[in-house]
């Protein structure tokens, strides 16, 4: 059976930043990503020239030009399906594979939050984060008249994006209003690079001339077997659809997308204690200074400790090797902490931003309310609708597993992914309760879809 000093489960910004500096520090690594290369979804697909991209994406395409000779081994298009303690199931092309690790960073990410409304099924409908990785990663265009949707700065990235492949979305729809931007001006300080990369998107759209509309929002796609055109509706102060503003824009494709939710499973099976945190995105794992969980051994780094972004995950992946490097004994906790006392100050400050940040890009609660109603599938795997989930609330479901067991909700092929961070959200505005007391879904290997002779060959019960 394979053994490893440190195994780092995600090879995005974090995984990256994780093992290099352990490699540097003498460390034995494995890098298990799931796809074909590494990079995430940050740095998926070509890289912009470098005075065009953001001093993040220079650092994160720098370790990877580094990956080939850092002495680390790497598993590609791998899954973890399992974690008993220090033990990893991998599922390979080449077949399972179990490895045994002293410490695991887990590196994840963390995937889009988008809200649901009538005809969001509609082929041609998906996440603004899709649509990015369709471009830069294999330069496909996912119609000819795209709508962007939602709220955040992913929005503006990827009219940016769109409009270097030579196609300017019809319009850029943002849900908040201004002065909510503007509320949070002390939290930007210290973000010249950020604030000079937004800048530079918001000039693009001005040039190429596409709409950037403020609280505006997309309520109904239209189409019989596709997306043919979206109705769109001015929000009032609160959030809610305001009547007789419907404006119905022709689109073939929609970009839709509400931040980021941390990608928490692995957390979650290995038993770490988590916390509700809406600064940092929703449940995140309990991490100390240096990235280490409640579960002896097991660091979170990244956008699954708490999304902050790319510059926050590239630092909190080195802290959380030095933290695995100092479990093993390469280095003392004089050492870790005095390299830790040079991270701190560029980490509150990428932390502080990010709150801003993921409390603009949530979704207002009265804007789920009046989309998510009646047959609008709520769990798209199971078809379960929002009439059916909101019977099972006023019946007493107060939890995401107890609207599993009355409505099949999170049963299907995403296990929740999508639908959970929506049911905890129609939870507490139908019942007045707290969004975190609605739990999340109970974790259970495999954490993805692997085949069953993977399961028989480990002997997992």
């Amino acid at each position: 059976m394979p053994f490893a000093e440190l195994a780092v489960v995600g090879a995005g910004p974090a995984g990256l930043s994780a093992v290099v500096t352990a490699a540097r520090l003498g460390v034995k690594v494995v890098l298990i990503d799931e796809y074909i290369q590494p990079g995430g979804q940050y740095l998926k697909g070509e890289a912009f020239a470098d005075t065009l991209s953001s001093p993040a994406e220079r650092q994160g395409r720098a370790l990877l030009r580094s990956l080939p000779s850092a002495g680390i081994t790497t598993y590609w298009q791998t899954v973890v399906w399992h974690s008993e303690k220090n033990r990893l199931h991998l599922h390979r092309p080449q077949g399972p594979l179990t490895l045994d690790a002293a410490t695991v960073i887990a590196a994840t990410g963390a995937r889009e939050l988008a809200l649901p409304f009538p005809g969001w099924t509609l082929p041609g409908v998906m996440t603004v984060g899709g649509i990015q990785v369709l471009v830069k990663a294999h330069r496909v265009l996912p119609g000819q008249k795209i709508l962007l949707a939602g709220s955040g700065p992913l929005l503006l990235a990827a009219a940016y994006t769109l409009i270097s492949h030579g196609l300017p979305p019809v319009a850029v729809l943002e849900s908040s209003a201004p002065r909510q931007w503007m509320r949070f001006g002390p939290a930007l300080g210290g973000q010249t690079g950020r604030m000079s990369e937004g800048w530079r998107y918001l000039q693009a759209l001005r040039r190429a001339r596409v709409p950037y509309r403020f609280r505006r929002a997309v309520v109904r796609a239209l189409g019989s077997d596709h997306l043919e055109a979206v109705v769109t509706a001015r929000l009032d102060s609160r959030g809610r659809p305001v009547s007789g503003s419907e404006e119905t824009i022709p689109v073939d494709a929609l970009g839709i997308g509400f931040g980021f939710i941390p990608n928490v499973d692995l957390t979650q099976l290995a038993g770490c204690t988590h916390r509700y945190a809406p600064a940092l995105g929703g449940w995140v794992p309990l991490v100390n200074e240096h990235q280490a969980t409640d579960v002896p051994g097991l660091f979170a780094a990244g956008e699954c400790a708490g999304v902050a972004g790319a510059e926050a995950a590239l630092l909190s992946g080195e802290a959380a090797a030095w933290g695995a490097a100092c479990h093993l004994g390469r280095v003392d906790r004089q050492e870790l902490a005095h390299h830790l006392t040079r991270l701190k100050q560029a980490r509150q400050r990428q932390h502080r931003f990010a709150a801003v940040l993921n409390t603009l890009s949530s979704p207002p609660d009265p804007l789920l309310a009046a989309l998510a109603v009646g047959d609008v599938p709520i769990c798209r795997c199971e078809g379960v609708t929002a009439a059916a989930v909101r019977q099972a609330i006023d019946r007493g479901a107060r939890t995401l597993d107890a609207l599993k067991t009355a409505t099949r909700v999170g049963q299907g092929l995403c296990q929740g992914r999508t639908c959970g961070p929506i049911l905890a959200r129609l939870v507490a505005s139908q019942t007045g309760c707290p969004v975190e007391q609605a739990g999340f879904f109970r974790v259970r290997p495999p954490l993805k879809p692997v085949p069953l002779s993977t399961v028989a060959a480990e002997g997992v019960e």
